[in-house]
């Protein structure tokens, strides 16, 4: 691919004033500050090493302070001259111009309206040279026109020039038919007004653009969204770690445009790092026909022509020398073409051709084979190695740069790897790094992004969470975007693998889905864990799933009021049989009583018929007395059996509710428990005569009155008569009643 390098790359001549004043001031004084960061560039401000105060207050007498290229306002010059500070002016020549402009026309009576971000440091300087009279917009629509008859429109210097000329029509238009007057004065930094040009151009050759510059530098933000607006793959690097996310997958030339405070050794840095990874192979002109350069930092170079006047490419290594780019500075990590020199029992010697220039370097004989079988005979001079840079151990004192053969082979074998990868193969990646839209990591010479929505199952709220954690990935297919013609828009980078840790866990969750499911039917039994309550019933997790016991199915209880807490703990395990399953909605009804016996059940084996309890009495009804055997367990006593005497209507009873009485168990019949008072207490005495005329009555067909009790035992009825016992004959033959045996006779 091919590569074009704006004309108006690396720092503006305003920087370029404003760190020569800088790098003076450090020689001269001891004692030296800056109020603000000296240009918008992290790095070269580390660098400059000028540590910032945060207030004019914690100054002394004698301190020096430097303006930045920003600029400030008189009043802050005031305070520091008057704080005794020697004042050390760095401040762009392009913005002192602007200052003395507003001031002219706030002095001559003008609203000065200034076009840009209210809190960068350059609009609050020059707000400052316009005090009262001034107002900081983005949008013409943001303009007091009440406060003046007269105003001029003015602009922080790297403001969008197309979007100036936009606003300005825009004011323009507000004020036609007004006796308002309205001065156009472009403040916008001449230098800013060409790269944003260059910019623009560059979108219509180049299908990637790479704006190098600071993430904060105003105009390093505006090339972007220049580049972007015209529909480029836009990419702002602030370091050659954001390379990382760049794609090339298109059929165009690489644009590189810089920010007016950017190094020009993060841009040549640029240029070899992607020369590296095979992304540019030459350098094409530059995009502005018959430009000149303007700029010493990089110069434009010139394509030679081909013998029919068609442009003709150039080397990387002709375009780097064209560009005045000094042989490449060496660097971890870098991978180099080595020439053997010797070779020994301690290792290699090597020597390295950098553009020209030949440097010496060594392998020791522990990176010199993966499997570690060093033999310095397979090394012969001449032999041209694959090496990378590592770092020197400690104490290493060696001139000679540390080469690896080991680790360049290490590469190729996770290359070969990566083939398996792309052909489905699972693998594990554990150093990633976050870039926008997901995460970015290496194996071997190819890039890796995981995007965001690929990570996990569900949305992630923070990216940073999964850097440097181990992810489980798949590649995924690639996609390629076709025209109207339906021919690929952008073939795919094939050092570039997009993977996805979701399809893996997805799989893996439809595969546990299935098997859940298939244990999951009416009757099943299943064990689960209580969750959390609810006032209609429990949630209980059953691994993959909650099911819901509802109150209903809690207790065989028949209290209306059952919770949840009556029968269950939060967190324990129990077992429950699943009563419905609506997979489409994953739902699952789960019942908990089911699996219990019911309370009748209890009751036949605590207590057998005809064992005597003792109860309290619940419920007095008409037709007999309930009896609570135990909390949740009752039986019925009918009339009948609550006293030996016949007894007509409850109300005549001798108990009341809350009694304790003694009870026996006559009879189960489903859920009933049939009890009797009356089969508990003492048999009552009668005499014969009493027997003789109660079983008179009985014969007319009273039995009102009766005092006797039939014995339940085996053979002939027996009464008992003044407590001794006569035979059912006995007392038919005083009441001259006939038996059948009688009768027979």
């Amino acid at each position: 691919m091919q590569v074009i390098l704006a004309e108006n790359c690396g720092f503006c001549k305003g920087v370029e004033h404003s760190l020569a004043i800088a790098e003076k001031a450090k020689l001269k004084y001891e004692r030296l500050f800056c109020l603000h960061p000296l240009i918008h560039n992290d790095s070269i401000v580390r660098k400059l090493n000028i540590p910032l105060v945060k207030s004019i207050d914690d100054l002394s007498v004698g301190d020096a302070v430097i303006i930045s290229a920003h600029g400030v306002d008189p009043k802050t010059l005031d305070r520091l001259k008057a704080k005794g500070t020697v004042v050390i002016d760095a401040t762009c020549p392009f913005v002192m111009d602007i200052h003395n402009k507003v001031r002219k026309y706030s002095e001559a009576g003008y609203e000065v309206i200034i076009l840009g971000d209210k809190n960068h440091a350059e609009v609050i300087g020059t707000a400052g040279w316009c005090p009262g009279c001034y107002q900081v917009v983005k949008d013409a629509a943001e303009i007091d026109l009440s406060r003046s008859d007269k105003y001029v429109l003015t602009a922080q210097s790297t403001y969008d020039n197309g979007l100036f000329d936009i606003q300005a029509k825009k004011i323009s238009g507000l004020i036609k038919n007004s006796k308002k007057t309205l001065e156009i004065v472009k403040t916008i930094c001449y230098t800013t007004i060409e790269r944003q040009k260059e910019a623009a151009e560059l979108t219509t050759s180049c299908g990637t653009i790479l704006v190098v510059g600071d993430k904060k530098s105003s105009n390093t933000q505006k090339l972007l969204k220049i580049a972007e607006n015209a529909g480029a793959d836009a990419y702002l690097i602030s370091s050659t770690s954001d390379l990382a996310s760049v794609r090339t997958e298109n059929n165009k030339a690489l644009g590189i445009i810089s920010g007016a405070s950017t190094p020009k050794e993060l841009i040549m840095e640029v240029f070899y790092r992607m020369s590296e990874e095979k992304v540019i192979d030459s350098v094409a002109e530059e995009v502005k026909e018959n430009a000149t350069a303007t700029t010493e930092v990089v110069p434009t170079p010139t394509e030679e022509k081909s013998e029919s006047g068609s442009p003709k490419e150039i080397t990387m290594a002709e375009g780097l020398k064209r560009y005045g780019a000094s042989p490449k500075s060496y660097r971890e990590g870098m991978r180099l073409k080595a020439r053997v020199i010797s070779a020994d029992v301690t290792g290699i010697s090597v020597a390295i051709e950098n553009g020209g220039k030949n440097d010496s370097g060594f392998i020791a004989k522990d990176e010199a084979e993966i499997d570690g079988s060093y033999d310095p005979a397979n090394y012969p001079a001449d032999t041209v190695l694959d090496v990378i840079i590592i770092p020197k151990e400690s104490g290493d004192k060696k001139k000679d740069i540390n080469l690896s053969k080991k680790a360049y082979d290490e590469l190729k074998v996770d290359d070969e790897r990566v083939q398996r990868i792309l052909a489905g193969e699972e693998f594990t990646l554990e150093r990633t790094q976050e870039i926008k839209g997901g995460l970015l990591g290496k194996i071997g010479t190819y890039t890796i992004f995981i995007p965001a929505s690929q990570i996990k199952i569900g949305y992630i709220n923070n990216l940073a969470d999964y850097v440097n954690k181990p992810l489980r990935l798949k590649a995924l297919p690639a996609r390629e975007e076709l025209d109207e013609e339906g021919n690929p828009k952008k073939p795919r980078n094939p050092k570039r693998i997009v993977a996805s840790q979701r399809v893996i866990l997805e799989a893996e969750k439809q595969a546990r889905d299935e098997e859940f499911w298939s244990k999951i039917y009416v009757g099943a039994i299943v064990s689960g864990k209580v969750k959390r309550f609810a006032d209609f019933g429990a949630f209980v997790s059953l691994k993959y799933m909650d099911g819901l016991v509802h109150n209903s199915d809690l207790s065989w209880s028949k209290r209306r009021d059952i919770k949840p807490a009556d029968v269950l703990e939060i967190n324990k395990v129990y077992d429950f049989i699943v009563l419905s399953v609506d997979r489409e909605n994953g739902k699952i009804g789960l019942g908990y009583k089911q699996l219990q016996k019911k309370p009748i059940e209890i009751a036949q084996e605590k207590y057998p018929i005809g064992t005597i309890v003792t109860g309290k009495v619940a419920k007095i009804m008409k037709y007999g007395v309930f009896v609570e055997l135990e909390p949740g367990l009752d039986g019925l006593v009918h009339i009948s059996q609550i006293q030996n005497s016949y007894l007509e209507n409850i109300n005549d009873v001798a108990v009341k509710e809350g009694d304790i009485v003694n009870v026996k168990v006559m009879n189960y019949d489903n859920d009933k428990i049939t009890l009797s008072i009356k089969e508990t207490l003492p048999v009552e005495e009668v005499s014969v005569h009493e027997v003789s005329s109660d079983a008179d009555a009985s014969v007319k067909g009273k039995g009102k009155g009766r005092k006797v009790k039939e014995e339940e035992d085996e053979g002939p009825h027996n009464f008992v008569s003044g407590g001794s016992r006569v035979s059912l004959g006995s007392i038919f033959e005083n009441l001259n009643i006939k038996t059948d045996d009688d009768k027979n006779e």
